[in-house]
């Protein structure tokens, strides 16, 4: 019997991206995760429908509310009850996934024990395989479509330097860094747009191993700065 993918059995830095493995290794974690942190059971079934979909035609063609509705189980009426309107429902369902990724980064990362390079290749790994697995199609109508800044649009990121800094500060290898929060969280942003900018100009490298391979670079650059 094939054994599951895992979201960190990937080899990013000498492979590119390969979204289909990684939809199949990421689906069940955040299925899993929406079951923990969301709990309404409808909207649990709206934001698989639209996930199974996109993966699937890795567009937006599938993405019709119809197609999601029946995929969901539920009704046309329930869906609108739930949702302001069809763009509003995908920025919904693209911010939840995010938030979700965000969860299940933490929920892997919490019992760990890492040197500070195992730390970045960890942390590159997940945020890097999570990201590929939403395709640029769909980030860019939404984009366009809603009039947000980089804060708003990547709301999930608030979590991310707290969930850092709490397991750095409690790992053995790297409790000795000297790490502010607020600059950290600029950091983390700062690579967020960075790969969120290559994905909106469609840029040829993206999902190659040179964006993996920054990431990773900034990411260890700036602890090692905190030693």
């Amino acid at each position: 019997m094939t054994q599951p993918l895992a979201i960190t059995n990937f080899n990013f830095e000498m492979e590119p991206a390969d979204p289909d493995l990684l939809i199949q290794a990421w689906m069940p974690e955040i299925e899993q995760a929406a079951g923990i942190h969301v709990p309404d059971d409808r909207l649990i079934a709206f934001l698989t429908a639209a996930l199974r979909l996109g993966a699937r035609s890795k567009s937006l063609k599938d993405l019709d509310v119809m197609r999601v509705v029946e995929k969901a189980g539920y009704s046309r009426s329930t869906f609108f009850r739930l949702f302001e309107g069809y763009t509003s429902f995908l920025l919904e369902v693209y911010q939840l996934s995010c938030l979700l990724s965000t969860k299940v980064y933490a929920q892997h990362l919490r019992d760990q024990k890492l040197s500070l390079e195992e730390f970045c290749t960890f942390t590159a790994d997940v945020v890097y395989g999570a990201t590929c697995t939403i395709p640029s199609e769909i980030v860019q109508m939404l984009w366009r479509e809603h009039n947000v800044s980089h804060g708003e649009f990547h709301s999930h990121l608030a979590d991310l330097a707290p969930t850092i800094q709490t397991f750095l500060s409690q790992n053995p290898q790297t409790q000795h860094l000297q790490i502010d929060m607020e600059e950290l969280d600029g950091v983390l942003k700062n690579l967020d747009l960075v790969i969120l900018n290559a994905r909106l100009e469609g840029n040829e490298l993206w999902g190659t191993p040179f964006y993996y391979k920054m990431l990773k670079k900034m990411l260890q650059g700036y602890l090692i700065a905190c030693e």
